[in-house]
């Protein structure tokens, strides 16, 4: 019997070169990925400590900023904003009704006060100088000088309050506009340290991200070998479903060619064993001699129907032909199946009583026919 092969066809080896060509690449790029992420962590120990100092100043600096604008807003609230509200009032009150007669008061006051005391000066003098204090002369000289005096002394007295008020109020202003600036000063430092403190912390934030850029380096290394041992295993895995489609497919190619023969004979054998078995539907019987030789006679050979014929595959077989000259059955183009049954069966009985007859040691009558 011939023998059908169920194996698949062999790849090209040039798959699985491609895949181990991709592995190594793969494995490459890992041993790559891990020598860069060396070299980065030796430069990351630098930057770790420099990051570290320029943080610690800033810090410092913000502790400090915040510090200064503390004691700013303390001095500011104890001195200061007492002298604006004290100045505020002042302000308010500089020229009102009550203070302009207050003023006046002090005037008038001060020239009759001066002007007493001028005319007492005056009588002294003009006694002195021997003038009666009684005569019109001096009492004419007395008073004018006394009117001028008193005038003059008043005068002065007032310019110096007024200055004076004036000054206390142009120092308070000064020192008003001195203390104005401190709210900004505080502010200013609280600025600094806020400013100081985001800057640390993006510096901080910068060393953590160059860190785990470091750590991208081997995550992508790793990517990388993943999706070349993935790449790989898919090639290698498509190879080997090619291999099972092909091996399938051909084995579904010989199961239908199998099972389209013995379906077929199958059938057949049901329909002329099964249907038509039994004896109470046939006559004319006839005793049959001769199947052996017949099918001795027959060449049985392994061939292969040609293309659009049947189901185009190979098979075992004796040929319509010579069935139809060694037993008369058939057209010579197809082969009863009950036919081909039957003589086969009987072929089986002849040799049979063939076999029994040598274990018996009788001879063998051959029938007519083909003599061997």
């Amino acid at each position: 019997m011939g023998k059908k092969s169920s194996k698949a066809p062999a790849p090209d080896p040039n798959i699985g070169k491609a895949a181990v060509a991709q592995a190594e690449i793969a494995g490459q790029w890992l041993d790559f990925s891990r020598e860069q992420f060396g070299i980065a962590n030796e430069r990351q120990i630098g930057i770790d400590a420099m990051t570290k100092e320029v943080t610690d100043q800033q810090l410092a600096t913000q502790r400090q900023a915040a510090d200064w604008a503390t004691e700013d807003r303390s001095r500011y609230k104890s001195i200061f904003q007492p002298m604006e509200d004290q100045y505020a009032e002042d302000a308010k009150n500089w020229d009102s009704a009550e203070r302009q007669a207050t003023l006046a008061a002090e005037a008038k006051a001060d020239v009759l006060n001066n002007a007493d005391t001028q005319r007492q000066a005056g009588t002294r003098r003009m006694a002195a100088m021997g003038v009666s204090p009684t005569s019109g002369r001096f009492a004419g000289i007395d008073r004018a000088a006394e009117v001028q005096t008193g005038l003059a002394a008043a005068g002065a007295q007032n310019t110096a309050r007024n200055q004076s008020r004036q000054q206390g109020m142009a120092m308070r202003g000064d020192a008003l506009n001195i203390g104005k600036g401190l709210p900004s000063q505080a502010a200013g430092a609280a600025g600094l340290g806020l400013t100081a403190g985001g800057q640390a912390l993006s510096g901080k934030l910068a060393g953590n991200a160059s860190w785990m850029g470091n750590n991208n380096i081997m995550a992508q290394g790793f990517s990388g070998a993943q999706q070349g041992y993935a790449s790989q295993a898919g090639i290698l895995n498509n190879q080997y479903q090619n291999q099972l489609s092909a091996w399938s497919a051909q084995n579904q190619a010989d199961a239908s060619a199998s099972s389209s023969l013995w379906g077929g004979l199958g059938t057949a054998a049901g329909m002329g064993m099964m249907v038509f078995s039994s004896k109470e539907v046939k006559e004319d019987k006839t005793p049959v001699d001769g199947a052996l030789e017949a099918v001795d006679s027959m060449p049985v050979e392994e061939w292969k129907y040609k293309d659009g014929v049947e189901d185009g595959g190979r098979h075992i077989g004796p040929y319509a032909e010579d069935f139809q000259k060694a037993t008369g059955k058939g057209d010579g183009k197809t082969i009863p199946v009950v036919d081909a049954l039957g003589v086969t069966m009987k072929a089986v009985q002849e040799l049979n009583s063939k076999v029994d007859s040598l274990a018996s040691g009788k001879s063998i009558n051959r029938p007519k026919g083909k003599q061997k």
